[in-house]
């Protein structure tokens, strides 16, 4: 009993901590190009500045994107991988670099030619790229396909198209989206509800999740691939998402996702926040913005952040005690 107490105090040290940590609001900038200067062949800036999310970044050899297992051992994320291309692609912009000039010896655009020839490489027959960890927390054992990779390595792979011209990026463009729609039962990524619309599924559990940070970021990449096909596919997934939006609202935070009632991280909030409103600007919708107005007064009330800190470390201890 001691032992169990001595482990209850030290764990809950350890969450206050980082309750405090969390504190500093982190940094997702917005940085969505409006759809009137938009073109169908140049996929542009992508709607989120990830530089501050990825700036800790571990490159391998090959100065590829690696991620620490929880075992310890080192892999190729398609998430992670595809993220820090993306900041680089950003940051090229930013250098006054347009990464489709043929200026491929500057860094950022290298970094991102580096990570897309990866993800073309090792796409699958499927057109994806399994998982090669579980995911305890929804039941789901190694060899998942996730929407939020697919959508991630579509937007990678298109930009990579646009700097090259070479048409297996658009290829394998093709091929991931083709799996992110896939229905779940079918090998896909993809919950469709009784009127056919699909929400791409960050993580395959059973039951469904609806995470919802990876289901935006899988609908950029349907979205810049319908754009440059001139076509509409992504019109049922935007109508899914946001007609959810009111179920991941607490009243007073969001959720992280639709399978758990607990509030999200300080981080997955404010994620939430920017999300919406670059989906906002990428689909030309306010309807998106205005919910994340919304939410991001949540983050101004000590008391709600207060209450989903809380919330947070209730299911987070829950969940350790439950594996212990």
């Amino acid at each position: 009993m001691k032992h169990n107490r001595t482990w209850a105090s030290t764990t809950l040290a350890g969450m206050a901590g980082k309750a405090v940590r969390d504190l500093r609001r982190p940094s997702f900038p917005v940085d969505a190009t409006p759809p009137s200067d938009m073109t169908t062949d140049q996929p542009g800036r992508y709607p989120l500045d990830l530089r501050p999310m990825t700036a800790g970044s571990i490159l391998d050899h090959e100065r590829v994107v690696v991620t620490r297992a929880p075992t310890g051992e080192t892999y190729r994320n398609p998430v992670s991988v595809s993220l820090y291309a993306l900041a680089q692609h950003t940051g090229a912009f930013a250098a006054g670099r347009h990464p489709a000039t043929g200026d491929e010896r500057s860094p950022g655009v290298q970094a991102l030619l580096t990570q897309a020839g990866w993800l073309r490489a090792s796409q699958d027959g499927n057109g994806g790229w399994r998982y090669p960890v579980p995911v305890p927390r929804y039941g789901v054992r190694p060899g998942w396909y996730s929407a939020m990779a697919q959508g991630l390595a579509v937007s990678v792979m298109l930009r990579g198209y646009a700097t090259t011209g070479q048409r297996s990026f658009l290829d394998a463009s093709e091929g991931a989206v083709e799996l992110m729609l896939r229905p779940l039962d079918a090998g896909g990524c993809s919950h469709y509800d009784q009127l056919g619309r699909p929400f791409p599924e960050e993580c395959p559990s059973d039951p469904v999740s609806h995470i919802l940070n990876g289901a935006v970021f899988a609908l950029f990449g349907l979205c810049e691939l319908s754009r440059h096909q001139s076509g509409t596919a992504h019109e049922r997934v935007a109508d899914r998402i946001r007609d959810s939006l009111t179920a991941f609202d607490l009243g007073y935070w969001t959720r992280y996702d639709l399978r758990h009632t607990a509030p999200a991280s300080f981080a997955y909030h404010c994620l939430h926040v920017a999300l919406l409103t670059a989906a906002g600007a990428v689909l030309a919708d306010p309807r998106w913005p205005a919910v994340a107005i919304a939410w991001d007064r949540y983050t101004r009330s000590p008391a709600s952040r207060l209450r989903a800190a809380a919330g947070k470390g209730r299911f987070v201890l829950k969940e350790r005690r439950a594996r212990s």
